[in-house]
């Protein structure tokens, strides 16, 4: 493929999230490609037009997630005339769908896109069930994310410390209020059994106060720990130590889990994992863990136990995970976009 000049619109390229964490690895994985590569970020409509140059030499504007970049990179369309696609994440590509005040917009901006990818088949089907459009079915087609398999991986060591691990913002959509009680129930039978939590509290600490609260109701104050801030290194050493990876996630309206990259951090480490039906996470996991109803405590504590209690289980599941990640290496997510590149390449 010859070179393309691609601009892309993100919020951030930090990788202490989630959505940052995807933009840096697939801005950075088109550039090493040989591809000339623009990045814009943040919120402002005015800054985009500033630099409207960068627009105008491009072949492809790529805007990640659907609000506000997809209705930024639309509006500037209008004027540029290029090859538009949208990548959508999960929450900020489909609430505002239900928004009165922006959804015609956002409506708008997703009509104008050449292409919509989502990151999971539960965004691609919440879009179209907001849209109720199944004219759309062409238009969006789904590539999850990946990871860096050989920088990531890490051979899973036991530790003299038996404990389970979630990682996530301290936020209600992650489920730390299901995942908590789970624990305490397991901890029953595995009297020895710690949980590490690693998240960024928000603005506010209600969320985290009631976890406290919650944490003191079942005795549990000396099992469960916070952590942030953190270096990826110090991470990974948890991961690899770690008996089970578990992240709860629940949806909160049009809130949800678009996929859940730490289920790959965790998978290259080699640890089984448990995750929730009905949003994004369905494609995070495969034969590598147990995925349970959302906000069921009893049935998230039965998993829990079900891969501590059984050896030849807790084999069988980090072996899957290895090889899962493997299958989500991020050279073949790179691929798959680059395909999408060339085919409206091709279309100019």
């Amino acid at each position: 493929m010859e070179e393309l000049k691609i601009v892309f619109l993100t919020q951030d390229i930090k990788i202490t999230a989630g959505g940052g964490r995807f933009s840096s690895d697939l801005i950075n994985g088109i550039r090493k490609r040989g591809h000339c590569v623009n990045v814009l970020i943040g919120f402002s409509i005015i800054k985009f037009f500033k630099n409207i140059k960068f627009f105008k030499d491009c072949d492809i504007i790529h805007a990640i997630d659907g609000y506000p970049y997809g209705i930024i990179a639309a509006i500037i369309n209008i004027f540029v005339r290029k090859k538009l696609i949208i990548t959508v994440i999960g929450t900020y590509s489909v609430a505002p769908l239900y928004n009165k005040k922006i959804s015609c917009i956002m409506l708008w901006a997703y009509k104008k896109a050449d292409k919509i990818v989502a990151i999971s088949e539960h965004t691609r089907k919440e879009i179209l069930k907001a849209t109720i459009s199944n004219n759309w079915l062409n238009k969006i087609s789904v590539i999850n994310p990946g990871i860096d398999f050989q920088k990531y991986y890490k051979q899973h060591q036991d530790d003299k410390e038996e404990f389970i691990l979630s990682v996530g913002g301290l936020k209600i959509r992650k489920g730390y209020h299901i995942s908590i009680p789970a624990f305490a129930l397991a901890k029953k039978k595995h009297p020895n059994l710690k949980y590490k939590i690693v998240g960024q509290r928000y603005e506010s600490d209600y969320y985290y106060n009631k976890l406290i609260e919650l944490i003191r109701q079942y005795e549990i104050e000396d099992s469960v720990e916070f952590l942030s801030g953190i270096s990826d290194d110090q991470l990974y050493d948890l991961y690899k130590k770690a008996e089970i990876f578990i992240l709860t996630s629940i949806n909160d309206q049009y809130h949800f889990e678009g996929f859940g990259l730490v289920f790959l951090e965790a998978a290259c480490c080699g640890l089984p994992v448990i995750g929730t039906l009905g949003n994004g996470i369905e494609d995070a996991i495969s034969s590598n863990g147990i995925l349970v109803d959302q906000g069921n405590i009893v049935q998230t504590s039965k998993a829990i136990l079900n891969i501590l209690n059984d050896k030849k289980m807790w084999n069988i599941m980090s072996a899957n995970s290895y090889d899962w990640a493997k299958k989500h290496d991020l050279d073949m997510v790179i691929d798959n976009y680059l395909s999408v590149y060339k085919y409206f390449d091709k279309k100019t």
